[in-house]
């Protein structure tokens, strides 16, 4: 393999950088007027303060001395109001005097050192200004202020990722330059260099980490999305689904045959999914219709009647559901009423019109005749269907291809497409509650009676909690020992017996000062009998025993998860894991799938192709191994891999120019050297 040599000037390097920060050091010229600015703001806010503060201090003078001669509590009250008014303005105003001074001392520190920046950017550019921010001291206030403002400069030219890339060199320049200052024999310039060397690598490093999250945030959001959408379209369907079975007992009852019912709410569905309606809306109106006595084969013209009526008049479905009920009631009472004409005319159907017109009649004289009984209401409701359908035939469908139209039908069909996995679902899982119906009816004794043993359990331990309180307390109160105290705990109680019974003597004749500190200690009596409850009841034998058994569940249930193997306990982690994996993640893939994958044919060959393995492979693991190379890179065969292996490979030198080394140590220029050349062909391999 032939040797590499590599010559790097620290100035040409950084030709690019040079320009750039040439840019950013005019923008500080604008800085430093804005500073100035600033500095003027402070300064006259300074003086209005100082007249303000002399001002308040005067009035403070002559409220003090009114209050001295009157005693009056209302100029006393004033006195101190003007008193904190004048500390007030007196603390904001050294806040300004502060804040004046600190700009002003920030204002000279940044000037000089941009002004050494911009007198050297001629002949030391990038290494110039890096220079110039140690100088002022590295990681001050100034240099933060420089450095802070150039990162944002290069952000907006160059985007977030140019600005990583400028941010991270900088601030390891500056850092190498500061160390480079210190280190015998290596110099500012060579510790920038480096520093801007590890930069760039850190900050190409960040924004590779920062793509890598933005994949794995958009994919683990993809799968996110998937799951929840397919619940939430199990749920809507299963919905869906379970109220079309409840239409269809309902329609069996009012048409009194479950296969009338199942051919009539077929018809539906598909007037759902060809007209501007949902099937819940025809469903309502069917059944309004139902009721007033229309069979299943006469619904369907009189709700197409209706739809094309209220598709032309703009009616809303609540519209269209009242006038079937008005016509229903017409049909079933037989009765033509003015409150049900005039529920059709109120919606833009002229239901009177229409009658004097079929009879040849004015209107005042059809009026005359409902008011007498003299028009039926089957006869009315004929009529006016007559005249709908004859004048509004086609509305419907006209309707159904507009906006609105289509977007109603499209929200049926997708419906139709959610009731067919709520169906299926449904009728599945309606079989499997059943069988646990059937469980729990054959093993309701059996289970009723080991949740009474729990439960009985349960509360014999909430007994034996409370049993433990009550006897702490009798025994404070009145010194009766109960069952379950004895030894130390039933000296303890009796000691704070007596202490009771002296604070109860005390607390008859105190004052009422003095019952502050008694109802404190009565109250620390109180809870110190009711904390040595807890503590006996938590460390009874009973309790002891209830926690040996949780102990041989806890022991039981990861014996028994172990036994189990990793198949039921890491799911969830191997989802984790699987959603970690990044851009740069190639499955692994069997090689006999590879093997059979590749053929005679160079399109066929790349079909077992997983990967470009762009940044190199350490191994190849097995013969006919596939992968795509990048023009200028090579393969190696074996042995000469294996001498690569052995130190024969590559070798890359870099003299770093424009440098002096000093020291004692002669390998310091060599060891400076190899720790470039190793980060150059880190960089190179990193692809930065």
């Amino acid at each position: 393999m032939p040797d590499v040599s590599i010559a790097i000037s620290a100035q040409d390097s950084y030709s690019s950088a040079i320009k750039s920060m040439a840019q950013i050091t005019k923008s500080f010229s604008k800085d430093m007027d804005e500073m100035e600015e600033t500095l003027h703001k402070l300064n006259t806010n300074k003086y209005s303060l100082k007249l303000d503060a002399d001002a308040a201090l005067k009035e403070l003078k002559a409220l003090e001395k009114q209050f001295a001669e009157t005693g009056d509590e209302a100029d006393g009250l004033k006195a101190q109001m003007a008193k904190a008014n004048y500390d007030n303005i007196k603390r904001n105003l050294d806040l300004v005097t502060k804040g004046a001074r600190e700009a002003e001392t920030q204002m000279k520190k940044t000037g000089e050192a941009f002004r050494k920046a911009d007198n050297q950017s001629s002949g030391g550019g990038f290494k110039s200004i890096v220079s110039s921010l140690a100088a002022a001291g590295a990681g001050n206030m100034i240099a933060g202020l420089a450095q802070n403002a150039a990162n944002a400069l290069m952000a907006s030219a160059s985007g977030d990722a140019g600005g990583t890339l400028f941010s991270s060199a900088l601030s390891s320049a500056i850092s190498g330059a500061a160390m480079g200052s210190v280190i015998p024999g290596l110099g500012t310039a060579a510790g920038a260099a480096i520093g801007a060397g590890v930069g760039l690598l850190s900050g190409g490093i960040q924004n590779f980490e920062k793509r890598d999250d933005a994949f794995k945030s958009y994919y683990g959001g993809l799968y996110s999305s998937a799951g929840e959408r397919h619940a939430a379209e199990l749920e809507g369907g299963s919905g869906i689904a379970s109220g079309r079975e409840t239409d269809l007992i309902s329609f069996s009852t009012l048409f009194g045959s479950r296969e009338t019912a199942k051919t009539y709410l077929s018809e539906l569905v598909n007037m759902a999914n060809t007209t501007p309606f949902l099937y819940d809306d025809l469903t309502a109106m069917s059944k309004t219709l139902a009721t007033f006595g229309y069979d299943a084969k006469s619904i369907l013209p009189v709700l197409s009647t209706i739809g094309d009526a209220g598709a032309a008049l703009g009616m809303s479905t609540s519209d269209m559901t009242t006038v079937a009920q008005a016509l229903g009631r017409m049909k079933s009472s037989d009765k033509a009423t003015l409150e049900y004409l005039n529920i059709l005319n109120d919606r833009g159907i002229g239901a009177v019109g229409i009658l004097a017109e079929a009879k040849g009649k004015s209107q005042g004289e059809i009026y005359d005749m409902i008011s007498k009984g003299q028009i039926a209401g089957t006869e009315a409701v004929e009529i006016i269907l007559s005249a709908l359908t004859d004048g509004f035939s086609g509305a419907m469908e006209e309707q159904s291809k507009t906006f609105a139209g289509r977007s109603s039908t499209l929200e049926g069909w997708e419906q139709e497409m959610a009731n067919a996995q709520g169906e299926a679902y449904n009728t599945l899982r309606s079989e499997g509650k059943q069988r646990q119906i059937d469980y729990y009816a054959g093993i309701a004794d059996e289970m009723s009676g080991l949740n009474a043993m729990i439960g009985a359990g349960e509360a014999a331990q909430e007994n034996l909690k409370e049993q433990y309180l009550r006897e702490a307390m009798t025994t404070l109160l009145t010194g009766t020992v109960g069952s379950l105290y004895e030894g130390e705990q039933a000296e303890t109680l009796a000691r704070l017996h007596e202490e009771y019974t002296a604070l109860e003597a005390a607390f008859q004749d105190a004052s009422e000062e003095e019952k502050i500190t008694l109802g404190e200690k009565a109250d620390s009596l109180k809870s110190q009998a009711e904390a040595l409850a807890e503590g006996a009841f938590g460390a009874s034998d009973k309790m002891q025993e209830v926690r040996d058994v949780e102990l041989d569940l806890i022991s039981a249930i990861r014996e028994n998860t172990k036994a189990l193997g990793g198949a039921a306990y890491l799911g969830d982690y191997e989802k984790q894991q699987e959603l970690s994996r990044g851009v740069q993640y190639t499955p692994p893939l069997d090689p006999g799938e590879e093997t059979n994958a590749i053929t005679s044919s160079w399109g066929k060959r790349l079909e077992g192709v997983r990967g470009r393995y762009a940044y190199g492979l350490d191994y190849v693991p097995y013969d006919n191994f596939p992968a795509l190379l990048h023009q200028g890179e090579r393969v190696l065969t074996a042995s000469q891999a294996r001498a690569a292996d052995q130190g024969a490979g590559p070798r890359v030198q870099v003299t770093v120019t424009g440098n002096s080394f000093y020291g004692s140590d002669k390998d310091l220029e060599d060891r400076v050297a190899r720790r470039v050349a190793s980060e150059v062909v880190r960089a190179v391999e990193l692809g930065a």
